[in-house]
């Protein structure tokens, strides 16, 4: 090789020089470092793609496909209550009177003094003359009347824990957070089950007047007891719910929550 292309020349060419290039030792050590990336790339792909399949493949297995919940609006039937009647008063009824009359000093003397045999009929002397009854001589002449005050109606208890209320108890942030929260912390296993069937679990519970949860159900049953155990121990794990209100003060109030899941395709 001249001295002058030396500088300029690869090593590889430099090293074959007068030899035969064509045998396969240049061109194999010529393309050595792009067949070597080459090769690496391909590994490292087929790697992450093994790793994504595993995930994928568990992810679809563990995790079901929750339904929207729908919550039923409560529904009041305003209850009058009819004001106690206080009844009227007996009327009494006076005895025999007759009325006496005071003297009147006039210029001319009229008499207004009863005859003597008025006098001796068994009647009483009042401020009026009326007919009636003989007189009781032991009772009073104008006894007080005696009015019967009727017992008031008590108004109807409330229960301690409503079926529905005025204003029904709500999880913190809505419907679409109690759907978040859910799909968050349950977990299923469909192994042996067939894919895209749907399980419904409906589970009962108390919302206290303080916004807890409490007394937690399960009133229709997803067929698996596993279904039933999860469910149940999600609800419990809720935070506290605004609580329900009832004539302008917190109540407890009974909650149904349905829970509808679907199988995933394998």
């Amino acid at each position: 090789m001249k001295p002058e292309l030396i500088l300029k020349a690869d090593m590889l060419d430099i090293l074959f020089e007068d030899r035969n290039k064509e045998y396969g030792a240049y061109t194999l050590r010529r393309d050595y470092n792009g067949r070597l990336m080459r090769g690496i790339a391909v590994m490292f792909g087929v790697v992450l793609l093994f790793i994504a399949g595993t995930f994928w493949k568990m992810d679809k297995k563990r995790v079901g496909n929750l339904i929207p919940i729908t919550l039923i609006d409560p529904e009041f039937t305003k209850i009058e209550f009819e004001k106690p009647k206080i009844p009227d008063p007996p009327k009494v009824q006076h005895a025999a009177s007759i009325q006496y009359t005071k003297p009147v000093i006039v210029q001319e003397a009229v008499s207004t003094v009863p005859e003597l045999e008025d006098l001796n009929k068994n009647v009483a002397i009042g401020t009026e003359t009326h007919d009636g009854p003989p007189p009781v001589l032991s009772a009073p002449v104008s006894p007080e009347p005696v009015v019967a005050i009727a017992a008031p109606i008590e108004a109807p208890k409330e229960p301690e824990i409503l079926d529905r209320s005025e204003i029904m108890p709500e999880f913190p942030g809505g419907n679409a957070a109690m759907r978040r929260f859910l799909q968050k912390n349950m977990r299923f296993e469909f192994e042996d089950m067939e894919a895209g069937s749907r399980i419904e679990i409906r589970c009962r519970f108390v919302v206290d007047k303080d916004g807890k949860v409490k007394a937690i159900e399960v009133t229709k049953t997803g067929g698996r007891n596993e279904f039933d155990k999860e469910v149940t121990r999600v609800i419990a794990k809720m935070p506290d719910w605004k609580p329900g209100s009832q004539n302008g003060r917190n109540v407890a109030v009974y909650f149904t929550l349905p829970v509808i899941v679907e199988v995933p395709e394998q």
